[in-house]
């Protein structure tokens, strides 16, 4: 079939002119063996401008020696090898969204003379499937004025919108070679508290994205307990795989393709190949169809991760370069943080360290240093995940961003923030919440309950509750607001309730219970202890909404705070409690453990050991 198209590298590479403008096909899908007949050739070429979306090797053609013969242009830069040659001018960088480059083809914005791609052999009826790298492979094809296609019987056969028909390619040259791989990142123990802290965010039925780099690898990889995920991506990785074989994805819950994962190109290794090789669980689309935000958006509880190099105080994120140094592109963040942002439940979500490599200098910062990579807008931001917790962004004051994003940089680092966040004016100088003591925030502790078919999260308070806390204070009766401080209270200020969260998770604990989307959910419970020392009891409060009332929810409360002053070494709780409140007294009980208390002047002065555990507890009062 097609007989008079097959033929040898070099005779269809001959056909390339000098100062005409090559494509190459992706990543793992590059034609190597036409690639290196290409460089093999170099002293006939003069200006030959090479065009690749990625490329993961030194393919030889941007190196020193061949500046005048070739001129690289690149859409992605990744690895040290592409980096160095964009760093030294031996290749250059185009800033784009990658659902544009497409439209760059077909609208001959950017002219393609000559298209080298890798394919699977022709099929009976003359198709052939571009496999691992259909991208913007179709569009190169169709706008390039040759094709030379390297027919390699290690590629796979995808399904779905990647094949090409032999007709429309001008040369085929056989020859069977390995793919190109990407092997899996080494993860470290603060990725992967990352990771669990981003799987703290993600809900069962929820459809996926993650960007390039090993944090949102790691994302992936924290998800393997949630039921019923979707994939919706440009990029396919291993961590994809895993969570597959993990049974998490079903793509049972997506909204459209249904019980289908999505995906447009592959990095990774031979185990993911061989599994999407004429695998009906999944098929590969043009960047044009998986990164169109429309589509993406068509998603609900569409989730995207990205990785961040810095976030500053105001929530500008840095994450392609660096002071004018690139390290990576635009890519497909932007075409996923505009779908998302328009899903129903869509959640956004940037990954990073919270300090750098050599632990010198905080990712949390000020503000972004001049020349650097801004590719997600103060506007658009909205989840930051770091070691130390998750915060929500959107929709909050720059003081409030400012304390959301302090809450999670490193501990070291807080203080000499907070004294920048002040210089700034950021944050006024007679601000009641400090970081300077502050303990770490003690993400084991969240946990999920079902209330009235509602999911309500049980958490320790941070600093940009403290708002809440007085919406909260604000919303309860003026027998509860008794009950809760033993005195009649009209005003709840500022400067009192930060003593709620101004906590270091030892001595000052707060756990509150909460309703809705995080970052803008209310506080429907709270519940707090105060201690001097590890020696004694710890002194226990607690208040529960109006509407929120016979749930269990202040049983629930008192149980976290009661096993975070067991682990804590405490002997116990104590607490004050007036007359008549006999609900607090019963709640007490229903802790199961022996009571004793004196009353005096109406208040029982409470204490409960937790030693004394009892299947039926006991009551004793002492009067004053």
């Amino acid at each position: 079939m097609f007989a008079e198209k097959w033929v040898s590298a070099d005779e269809a590479l001959s056909r390339i002119k000098k100062g005409s403008r090559v494509f190459i096909g992706s990543g793992c899908g590059e034609p190597q063996y036409l690639v290196e007949r290409l460089v093999k050739q170099a002293e006939r070429f003069f200006d030959v401008e090479i065009i690749h979306v990625l490329s993961i090797r030194d393919p030889g053609y941007s190196s020193t020696g061949l500046s005048h013969n070739f001129r690289v242009q690149t859409f992605f830069v990744a690895g040290r090898g592409a980096r160095e040659a964009v760093w030294e001018g031996r290749a250059e960088y185009i800033p784009i969204f990658i659902s544009d480059i497409p439209r760059l083809f077909n609208d001959r914005r950017l002219e393609i003379d000559t298209a080298l791609i890798q394919v699977s052999p022709p099929d009976k009826n003359g198709y052939m499937s571009l496999g691992i790298a259909v991208d913007v492979a179709k569009e190169a094809v169709e706008a390039a004025g040759t094709v030379i296609a390297q027919v390699n019987p290690a590629m796979p056969i995808t399904l779905g919108d990647g094949f090409i028909h032999a007709r429309d390619v001008d040369f085929l040259v056989e020859k069977e070679e390995p793919l190109l791989e990407v092997g899996k990142p080494p993860l470290s123990e603060t990725d992967w508290a990352i990771g669990r802290n981003v799987a703290r965010l993600v809900e069962n039925g929820s459809t996926l994205h993650a960007g390039l780099g090993h944090l949102p690898a790691t994302a992936l990889l924290s998800l393997k307990d949630k039921k019923d995920l979707g994939i919706h991506t440009d990029m396919l990785t291993e961590a994809y795989l895993e969570l597959i074989r993990a049974g998490a994805v079903t793509n049972q819950k997506k909204e459209i393709n249904r019980k289908k994962a999505i995906a447009s190109y592959c990095l990774g290794g031979r185990e993911l190949f061989d599994f999407v090789h004429l695998n009906p669980f999944i098929e590969f689309h043009p960047v044009a169809y998986t990164n169109d935000p429309n589509v993406i958006s068509r998603h609900d509880s569409m989730v995207s991760i990205h990785e961040a190099m810095e976030v500053d105080f105001s929530g500008l994120v840095c994450t392609s370069s660096h002071r004018n140094r690139i390290y990576s592109g635009i890519g497909g963040l932007v075409d996923f943080m505009r779908g998302t942002s328009r899903a129903r439940q869509g959640k956004f979500i940037i990954v990073l360290h919270s300090v750098t490599r050599d632990g010198q200098a905080s990712c949390i910062v000020p503000g972004i240093p001049s020349g650097s990579g801004l590719i997600a807008s103060r506007a658009a931001v909205q989840y930051v995940v770091t070691e130390f917790g998750w915060t929500n962004l959107h929709g909050k004051s720059l003081r409030d961003r400012t304390i959301a994003l302090l809450e999670i940089s490193h501990p070291k680092f807080r203080q000499e923030l907070l004294n920048r966040a002040q210089l700034d004016g950021l944050l006024a100088h007679g601000e009641p919440i400090t970081f300077s003591t502050a303990g770490i925030y003690p993400t084991e502790v969240e946990k999920k309950i079902t209330r009235r078919d509602q999911t309500l999260l049980l958490r320790p308070a941070k600093p940009t509750d403290l708002r809440s806390i007085q919406e909260f204070f604000y919303g309860l009766s003026d027998q509860d607001v008794y009950y809760r401080f033993l005195r009649s209270k009209q005003a709840f200020p500022r400067e009192e309730m930060a003593a709620i969260v101004d906590i270091d998770y030892h001595y000052r604990m707060t756990v509150l219970a909460l309703s809705g989307e995080p970052g803008f959910d209310k506080i429907v419970a709270l519940g707090r202890y105060i201690a001097e020392s590890d020696e004694g009891l710890a002194e226990i409060d607690i208040a529960v909404a109006q509407d929120y009332r016979r749930l269990g929810l202040g049983h629930a409360v008192l149980e976290v705070l009661f096993e975070i002053a067991r682990d804590k070494g405490f002997q116990g709780i104590k607490a004050l409690v007036d007359y008549d409140n006999p609900r607090m007294i019963m709640l007490l009980k229903k802790m199961g453990y022996n009571l004793r208390a004196t009353l005096d002047h109406g208040v029982y002065e409470v204490e409960i050991l937790f030693e004394e555990k009892s299947e039926e507890p006991s009551f004793v009062v002492t009067y004053a």
